[in-house]
């Protein structure tokens, strides 16, 4: 008879690294039912400003029978649903591209995600490998509810080559937004400042931060099973690092309060530059990139939004000038780093996200 017995099963998540092939399907390990009482707490702990998520009367004059869940709250189901079979195993989230809400999704649909692989590329010293996948989150129906591309760093990943899967080109359409734009067009809706041009910046004053039960809680609740979101017997408390997810929504909520009334977001593309860990503040500050009249009386705002940490946006940065190269095609964190450290050091280690993204408004 044995005295002692030492751990023999160890279940290993994440992707496979050995057996890697571009065009894999991968099904999510999760199905969640989303109900009311998750819409209200996400409506609590995001700054929400824009009737389309707050008002169930305005979702009834858009012809909806209820609200549908907000924009955020899908995009990070449709990130962290990939975890525990696809990102456990990786690196660092590097980018989320093209992240567009197909169709509406209420309280009481059962939500699950499909990732596809599309290609793997070796980075360029050969030492590791970067992943660029399909994320596609669908109701119980089967119908695409929000769909996006996520870039991803892994450990090197061998014999895979460099070919390219085409993904579901049909999920690519905008056929929501344009529902939501055909049925709005006999409201009145008015926005906190009606005329943007190019050029324009803008400090948000809210500052909010993410604490740490809050952390855990949607950690827990988005089946985000990384141990670095929750996990503080291996890591510090100041080492807990709240998901990309979650701090993408946080800044682009509190930039939506002045933009208000947003009938449509469109993330194009974003990326982390420093970690933001629990109890971090975090606030932003927006560039108008590009104003388009898409018909009378809508217009489409192209956005830089900054995510900034540990700061009181409105005193703290008030008098600071920003470089103009802060504000042109940076593609990644060390793009931004550069800037800061050559032409605005004071913001070195501040600037924590960058998203560009795109804001439908009806406007007189």
């Amino acid at each position: 008879m044995q005295d002692y017995i030492k751990p023999n099963k160890k279940v290993n998540y994440g992707l496979d690294l050995n057996k890697v092939v571009v065009g894999q399907e991968i099904v999510s390990h999760f199905s969640i039912t989303a109900d009311e009482s998750i819409h209200s707490l996400w409506s609590g702990f995001m700054p929400t400003s824009s009737y389309t998520e707050n008002s169930r009367e305005f979702a009834g004059i858009l012809g909806f029978h209820e609200l549908y869940l907000p924009y955020g709250f899908l995009l990070n189901l449709t990130l962290s649903l990939g975890v525990e079979n696809f990102a456990h195993s990786s690196l660092l989230h590097l980018e989320i591209r093209n992240a567009l809400y197909l169709n509406p999704a209420f309280a009481g649909d059962t939500l699950t995600c499909e990732i596809t692989i599309k290609s793997v590329e070796p980075t360029s010293n050969n030492r590791y490998s970067i992943i660029i996948s399909e994320h596609v989150l669908s109701n119980q129906k089967g119908e695409p509810i929000f769909s996006l591309e996520r870039v991803t760093l892994f450990p090197f990943i061998d014999g895979c080559g460099d070919e390219n899967a085409k993904g579901n080109s049909n999920l690519k359409n905008h056929h929501f937004k344009e529902k939501i734009l055909a049925r709005v067009r006999g409201i009145e809706l008015e926005n906190k400042i009606k005329d943007f041009e190019p050029g324009d910046l803008m400090l948000h004053p809210f500052v909010r931060p993410v604490g740490k039960s809050e952390n855990l809680y949607w950690a827990t609740y988005f089946k985000n099973t990384h141990p670095i979101h929750y996990n503080y017997q291996r890591y510090k408390p100041g080492e807990i690092v709240v998901s990309g997810g979650i701090v993408v929504s946080m800044v682009l909520s509190i930039a939506s309060r002045e933009f208000r009334q947003l009938l449509s977001p469109e993330i194009v593309r974003a990326f982390h530059v420093v970690p933001v860990v629990a109890e971090d503040r975090i606030g932003a500050f927006s560039f108008v990139k590009e104003v388009a009249q898409i018909m009378p009386g809508f217009e489409e705002i192209t956005l830089l939004t900054f995510g900034v940490r540990n700061v009181d946006t409105e005193m703290d940065l008030g008098d600071i000038a920003f470089p103009v190269e802060l504000f042109s095609d940076l593609k990644r964190p060390s793009d931004v780093e550069r800037v800061l450290e050559d032409k605005c050091p004071s913001l070195t280690g501040i600037i924590c996200c960058v998203a560009e993204w795109k804001i439908l408004r009806k406007v007189d």
